[in-house]
C-alpha cells in the first residue's frame, strides 16, 4: 500500500459526512427535480447513501485497489435497476462527489480520487445487461442446488437438510456437497439479496439454516485421521459473515488438520494469543465486506509484529480478494484462496515451502 493512498482513504472517512452533505446540495442544484422529493427522510437517506459510497471509495483507495470501487459501482447499478431508480441519479452523484472533493484535498490528492471515480463512471457508461457467463462444468450435484435453494427460500429448512442427508447416502463426498451445494447456494442467495429480490431477513435465515445443516455432517468431518498441522480460522473484528471461514475450517479437518475455529468478530489480541497458544501453522482470515479491509490490515500487521507468530502463514479469502486477486499481496498476507478447496491446497504449499507463494 502507498502511504499517500492510506492517508487519502483515512481523510475521506474523517470528512465523510461533510463531503456527503456538500455533494447532495450540489446534486440538488444540478437536478432541481429532486426538490419535489426532498422530504426529511429522503434527504437523510440520500446523504447516507452518499456516505456509503464514500466509505467504499475510501477503502478502495486505502488499499490502492480501483477494482474494489468499480465492483461497488456495478453493484449499485444493479440495485438501482431493481428498485428501480434512474442510473442518472448515481452518475450525477459521483460527478458531484468528484467536484466537491476539491474543497477538502490538494491537487494531487484530487487527481487520485477522481481517477477512481472516473473509472466507476466509465463502467456505468459502458455497462449493459450482458453478463459474463463463465462456462460452468456441470457437476452432478448442480441439479440439486436449485432444489436446496428453493427449500431455504420457502423456510423449509428440514426439507433442505433431508436433501443433504440423501446426497450423503448417495455417496457424494462432503467436500462436493460443501462446494456445490452450500458454497454455490450462498453465492446465489447473496446475489438475490443484492438484486433486492429477497430481504436481509431471508438472507440471514438461509445462512443460519446452512450452518445448522453443515453441523449435521460433523460426525463425518471429525472422524478423519489427524496429522500434526494446526489451522486457526476467524473473521476480522466487526465482520459477521462467518460461513466462508467455517467451511474452510471443515475442509481443513477433512484434510487431516487440527482446526481451531474462532468465528466472527474476534479482537486482534485474542487472535494473536490463540495463534501462539495453539501453535498454529496457518491462520485463515475471512473478509466479506470491503470496508473491513482496514481491520484485516491491522490484524495482519499485529500477527507479523509478534515474534512468537513468526512461523504462522496467513491465508485470506472472501469477496474483496476475488474482485482484486492481487489484494492479498497488498495487505501483507502469504496467500489467497477462492474457496475452501483452494484454502487446503494453498495452506499445504505454504507449510511445505516455508514461505509466501
Amino acid at each position: 500500500m502507498k502511504f499517500t493512498d492510506v492517508a487519502i482513504g483515512d481523510a475521506i472517512k474523517v470528512n465523510m459526512k461533510s463531503i456527503a452533505i456538500d455533494s447532495y446540495n450540489l446534486q440538488v442544484q444540478k437536478m432541481p427535480e429532486l426538490n419535489e422529493r426532498a422530504t426529511p427522510i429522503f434527504v437523510e437517506k440520500s446523504i447516507r447513501d452518499t456516505e456509503y459510497t464514500l466509505l467504499y471509495l475510501s477503502d478502495a483507495i486505502r488499499v490502492s485497489s480501483p477494482k474494489l470501487f468499480a465492483d461497488y459501482v456495478l453493484w449499485f447499478v444493479d440495485v438501482m435497476k431493481n428498485i428501480p431508480i434512474p442510473i442518472k441519479y448515481l452518475v450525477v452523484n459521483l460527478e458531484c462527489i468528484s467536484e466537491t472533493i476539491k474543497k477538502y484535498f490538494d491537487i494531487r490528492e484530487v487527481e487520485i480520487i477522481r481517477s477512481y471515480i472516473k473509472n466507476g463512471l466509465d463502467l456505468i457508461e459502458s455497462s449493459d445487461d450482458q453478463k459474463n457467463e463463465a462456462s460452468e462444468f456441470d457437476h452432478p450435484l448442480k441439479k440439486y442446488r436449485s432444489e436446496y435453494i428453493r427449500y431455504l427460500l420457502n423456510a423449509e429448512r428440514h426439507k433442505a437438510n433431508a436433501l443433504v442427508q440423501e446426497l450423503v447416502r448417495m455417496d457424494y463426498s462432503v467436500q462436493d456437497i460443501y462446494l456445490e451445494i452450500f458454497h454455490e447456494s450462498q453465492y446465489e442467495i447473496g446475489r438475490l439479496w443484492q438484486a433486492n429480490k429477497i430481504t436481509i431477513a431471508e438472507e440471514h435465515y438461509c445462512t443460519a439454516s446452512t450452518q445448522l445443516i453443515m453441523g449435521q455432517l460433523y460426525p463425518l468431518i471429525f472422524a478423519t485421521p489427524k496429522n500434526d498441522l494446526v489451522f486457526v480460522g476467524a473473521c476480522v473484528g466487526g465482520e459477521l459473515h462467518e460461513l466462508g471461514v467455517r467451511m474452510v475450517s471443515d475442509f481443513m479437518e477433512l484434510a487431516g488438520w487440527n482446526t481451531y475455529y474462532l468465528g466472527a468478530n474476534m479482537p486482534v489480541k485474542s487472535v494473536v494469543e490463540t495463534l501462539i497458544k495453539e501453535k498454529a501453522n496457518v491462520f485463515g482470515l475471512s473478509v466479506t465486506m470491503s470496508f473491513h479491509i482496514k481491520e484485516a490490515v491491522d490484524l495482519i500487521k499485529a500477527i507479523k509484529a509478534e515474534p512468537l507468530c513468526a512461523g504462522v502463514k496467513i491465508v485470506v479469502g472472501g469477496y474483496p480478494f476475488i474482485v482484486d486477486d492481487q489484494l492479498w499481496r497488498t495487505i501483507g498476507a502469504d496467500g489467497f484462496a477462492r474457496n475452501a478447496k483452494e484454502a487446503v491446497e494453498i495452506s499445504e504449499k505454504l507449510v511445505e515451502a516455508g514461505g509466501a507463494l
